[in-house]
């Protein structure tokens, strides 16, 4: 058996020890490193941000509200007769300036022109009717009268086949109409197919004109066609006034017989006379309507839209758009602007084409309610010394001043942020960020100015990205 050696076993020891005690080192040096990182990070984390502080400047300025407005008439209507019809003669064009009581237009309408024929015709029977029944009746007074009884009777039958013969054009139009309707339905498929067509070169360029050629001639013949109905019933209804007056003809006539056939007789004579009367008051009523059908301008002003040309109906927007002399401009302005906006302001009115040539005005009005969807109130302005080129429907610029030489603190347009309904600034208190509500107006080329809210020497963070409430901040 060997012998062991002490010296080695020394030395096996001492190299075991020596291989713990790197380890251990090792792991020191990680605990270590890992602390420090750890400070290093919550360091970071806790140093203050560095921000750019601006304190608030004073100045005076002038602050208006500015906003696109449009040109219109002081007094802005669209001129019509009191009876519907068909425009005959247009005496005016766009554009035109007309005074007040000026002729316009003049209004075809059938059932007047068939009502004062028919009061002619009552006044001129009824006139007879007391000559007949003043005297007394001869053997020829009774033959004439029967004779003009079934003459009258004879234009009743006429008459109703007219109406008939009439009735039955409007039917065949509205037939028409149909079919035309069809067609034009058609034509609005088939350009609609080649329009998607032609993008993709399955349909040729001119093919594609074909259809539409076809499409817009089929949308005239619909309008033509629905002129034609409204002609056609506009006999129908002049056709059936012609048949009452007619009709109450051959009863006026009837009785009128009956009279002569017995004889004069005192009560006969003053119903006779009142009959005259009546049918002499409803000849002028007929004939004021019938003047109510000349179109004439209720106020002097331009004429700005023509809305029924001759030969077509005059619907709901009468026959043109009459815009007063005087021009009226209007704006539509936020509802938050509601706290500084009074009648009276002075305004500056400007127009891109002319921005050379401003000129001033008032605020005249304030709406009397808010535009719900939009949030806005309409406001009225006159201007003063209106220039030439000034034109109904025109866009230009206005700006509202709602105060002069006013002193208020400025700050940058960075400096102000939204948070809610609110408009706040962060301020630097005590080495964190506060928040500060303001009320501002809007931006100058100098700064945003401030209303309330805000201190002279209040400290503000000029740019508040990402700048929480609570964090610790310093000036730069």
């Amino acid at each position: 058996m060997k012998p062991v050696n002490q010296t080695e076993t020394e030395q096996g020891h001492g190299s075991e020890f020596s291989e713990k005690y790197q380890k251990w080192l090792i792991r020191f040096g990680v605990l270590a490193v890992i602390v420090l990182l750890a400070v290093v990070v919550v360091w970071f984390m806790r140093r203050p941000k560095t921000v750019d502080v601006v304190e608030p400047k004073e100045a005076t300025i002038t602050e208006t509200i500015t906003g696109s407005g449009t040109v219109g008439g002081e007094t802005e209507s669209n001129v019509g007769a009191q009876l519907q019809g068909i425009v005959q003669n247009l005496y005016v064009k766009e554009g035109d300036s007309v005074i007040r009581g000026q002729q316009l237009a003049l209004i075809k309408n059938d059932v007047a022109e068939a009502q004062i024929s028919q009061a002619r015709s009552a006044v001129i029977t009824a006139r007879a009717q007391l000559d007949q029944v003043s005297r007394d009746a001869l053997g020829s007074d009774i033959n004439a009268a029967v004779e003009q009884v079934n003459q009258a009777i004879a234009q009743v039958e006429q008459q109703r086949s007219v109406i008939t013969q009439t009735q039955k054009s409007v039917d065949q139009g509205n037939s028409i109409l149909e079919q035309l309707l069809s067609e034009k339905e058609l034509a609005a498929k088939e350009l609609e197919r080649s329009s998607s067509l032609v993008e993709s070169g399955d349909v040729s360029r001119s093919e594609y004109d074909r259809n539409l050629n076809i499409f817009k001639v089929a949308e005239k013949r619909v309008e033509a066609q629905k002129r034609a109905i409204e002609v056609s019933r506009a006999n129908v209804v002049s056709a059936q006034s012609s048949l009452r007056s007619l009709e109450a003809n051959v009863r006026v006539l009837q009785s009128r017989l009956r009279t002569i056939r017995s004889g004069a007789r005192a009560e006969d004579v003053k119903v006779a006379q009142s009959r005259v009367a009546e049918t002499e008051r409803a000849l002028r009523v007929a004939e004021e309507q019938a003047g109510n059908a000349s179109v004439t301008a209720p106020f002097a002003g331009i004429v700005t839209k023509i809305n029924a040309e001759t030969g077509q109906s005059v619907g709901s927007l009468g026959v043109l758009t009459l815009v007063s002399v005087e021009p009226e401009i209007r704006i539509d302005v936020d509802e938050s602007n509601l706290s500084v906006l009074r009648v009276g302001q002075e305004v500056v009115i400007s127009s891109d084409p002319f921005s050379e040539m401003a000129f001033k005005g008032k605020v005249s009005e304030l709406g009397a309610a808010v535009d719900q969807v939009r949030g806005t109130i309409t406001v009225k302005v006159i201007p003063e010394n209106p220039p030439d080129w000034l034109r109904p429907g025109q866009t230009i610029n206005v700006n509202i001043i709602t105060a002069q030489n006013v002193s208020r603190l400025l700050i940058p347009e960075t400096a102000p942020v939204r948070v809610g309904d609110e408009t706040v600034v962060f301020i630097i208190v005590d080495g964190k960020a506060a928040l500060k509500p303001i009320v501002t107006r809007l931006p100058t080329k100098d700064g945003v100015p401030v209303v309330s809210g805000l201190d002279a020497g209040d400290r503000i963070i000029a740019v508040p990205t990402s700048i929480n409430v609570g964090d610790r901040v310093q000036a730069r």
